[in-house]
């Protein structure tokens, strides 16, 4: 009978033993489902960072510091350089260069801040070019609210109407972010414009919602599909000989003198 018992207590003992080793197990087990779980999460937002820092459309790049020197750099480039509503340059210069482009567009961008920039600093601000500025949406069709393109486009004509049409323009491409993201909103246009050195912003913020601004945007655009253009940026130079073939896309600056000594 004392041997039955002993037995039944030994069984007893080895049920408990197995139990614990079990729910030791389960803990582990919990215990590293749980570390996965902080460790992907921890990969996640170092990916999310990552991804933030080289798009180019962080809150950095767009932050009122940054709008600031970039409008500085943009104000001593065309400093003295004449400007009336979406041109620059002098009046009498006998050389036009027009720029259909989507502010949006990293192409106009690229071309902005490398042949156009040395076109400013050189036959521009010597009186020999005028540049003037029109709208055609391409890549800002592409973003998740394609209809800022005409709020974008007249918040650069009316600096204008403050002789800082290219300084807005200038500013916004130096700002740019990705391509296809929602960086452009109401507040990314009003930073640019605060930003710029000269610029008169309550009178800007009141004009830059006009409806013929707008209306001028669209006008402009049926101009280019009228001419075939569907490209930005699409360039056209224009002098005493006639008009150059069309430019498209981001061409370097020699391809720009040759183009103005063929129609000079």
């Amino acid at each position: 009978m004392a041997s039955r018992t002993k037995q039944k207590e030994e069984a007893r003992a080895r049920r408990l033993a197995e139990e614990q080793a079990h729910a030791e197990r389960a803990r582990r087990q919990r215990r590293m489902q749980m570390l996965a779980g902080v460790v992907l999460a921890a990969v996640a937002v170092i990916a999310v960072a990552i991804a933030i820092s080289s798009s180019g459309g962080g809150t950095t790049k767009a932050s009122p510091a940054a709008f600031k020197s970039d409008a500085s750099t943009v104000d001593s480039t065309l400093a003295g350089i004449p400007q009336t509503g979406t041109t620059l340059g002098s009046p009498s210069a006998k050389v036009t260069v027009t720029e259909y482009g989507d502010l949006q567009c990293p192409v106009c961008r690229d071309f902005a801040l490398g042949a156009e920039n040395q076109l400013i600093s050189n036959e521009v601000k010597a009186g020999k070019v005028k540049l003037v500025y029109r709208s055609l949406e391409t890549a800002t069709g592409n973003s998740p609210n394609p209809n800022i393109f005409g709020t974008q486009q007249a918040a650069a004509y009316a600096a204008g109407n403050q002789a800082k049409a290219w300084n807005y323009i200038l500013v916004f491409y130096h700002a740019q972010g990705q391509e296809g993201t929602a960086y452009v909103n109401q507040g990314f246009l009003n930073g640019i414009a605060a930003a710029i050195p000269g610029l008169n912003y309550s009178k800007w913020s009141t004009q830059s919602g006009s409806s013929a601004l707008t209306s001028q945007v669209t006008s402009e655009e049926q101009q280019a599909a009228n001419r075939g253009f569907n490209s930005t940026p699409t360039i056209v130079v224009q002098g005493p000989k006639g008009a150059a073939q069309p430019i498209v896309g981001n061409t370097d600056y020699g391809t720009l003198q040759s183009a103005i000594k063929s129609v000079s």
